[in-house]
């Protein structure tokens, strides 16, 4: 811990995972330099430091399953920095990780963040994945992540992202899930876009081109006062027994915000099934008035209940 600066930390106590700085298995980086970086028994971590950005690659190796999760952190420390991390995460067969992972950027102004990552899950291995964002109080983060999983046959692949403390500033994801023969995933991601300056396109698509892959896409968004945000959830299905579901909500607050939810299936096997719900709206008002009869005012009562979907 004593590697990681004070501002991380302080940040990943906003977004509420402070329980992860205990962990023991880390990976911390601040711009292009590795900050520290331990691998426990079973798990290979390999870095490569450049100019243009961090190269990495960590292995599970096979039928290891990690008791404890990993801890990594991706920062920058000022207010115009710029990152490049390139990852490529190997769960070998019939391997358990779970991995917590918080991009940090308290400062930003004009700071940019770009990943360009690669995941590969083994045959019944199972890759769980959490990754929490902070990016400051300006609006001042430009934020692109680019991620393709590919779950081998009976692979189970959980992600969880969130993006709800603090301003967003401008950010466009982009997750492709590839899924052999009875392989799962369910991939859950929240947004929250507060300011004019709030910017937020997400992308999560998913392939189902093994027998029996099931899928689930859960997103979740508000924006308020301005803030945009676009969600696109896609499926495709192609294999006998494939079972899809793709579940977008939004919340629109505000004068001037935007939201757009875009479910896309695509089913061209007669045994497979790809189900899809999209709402997008204002907040419920039976809700709010529920809340505001229990003391709180509007703006509160709001709030509250923008956070409990964000949970």
């Amino acid at each position: 811990m004593s590697n990681i600066p004070s501002s991380f930390i302080k940040t990943a106590k906003i977004c509420g995972i402070e329980h992860s700085l205990k962990y023991k298995g880390h990976f911390y980086v601040e711009k292009h330099k590795v900050l520290s970086k331990f691998s426990p028994k079973g798990v290979i971590m390999e870095s490569k430091e450049t100019p243009q950005g961090i190269q990495a690659r960590v292995i599970i190796k096979k039928g290891v399953k990690i008791e404890e999760p990993l801890f990594f952190c991706f920062g920058l420390l000022r207010a115009d920095d710029e990152q490049n991390i390139y990852p490529n995460i190997i769960v070998e067969d019939g391997a358990y990780v779970k991995i917590i992972s918080h991009c940090s950027f308290p400062e930003a102004k004009k700071a940019s963040h770009q990943m360009e990552a690669k995941f590969d899950v083994g045959r019944n291995a199972e890759f769980v994945y959490e990754e929490h964002h902070y990016h400051g109080e300006s609006s001042g983060a430009v934020v692109v992540p680019a991620l393709k999983v590919f779950i081998n046959e009976g692979g189970i692949f959980e992600s969880s992202f969130s993006l709800s403390k603090g301003s967003v500033g401008k950010v466009n994801i982009e997750l492709e899930a590839y899924l052999s023969k009875n392989a799962r995933t369910i991939i859950e991601t929240k947004v929250l876009g507060k300011t004019k300056n709030d910017d937020i396109s997400i992308l999560d698509k998913v392939v189902l081109s093994g027998e029996g892959a099931k899928s689930l896409i859960k997103m979740r968004a508000a924006a308020k006062d301005g803030g945009k945000v676009i969600m696109q959830g896609e499926t495709y299905a192609n294999a006998p027994g494939a079972v899809g579901h793709v579940d977008c909500q939004e919340i629109l607050v505000g004068k001037g915000s935007v939201a757009r939810a875009i479910p896309i299936v695509e089913v061209d096997n007669d045994q497979a099934r790809v189900t899809h719900e999209a709402s997008v709206g204002k907040i419920n008002q039976k809700e709010l008035e529920t809340l505001m009869t229990r003391g709180l005012d509007e703006d509160e009562a709001t709030e509250l209940i923008i956070n409990a979907m964000m949970r």
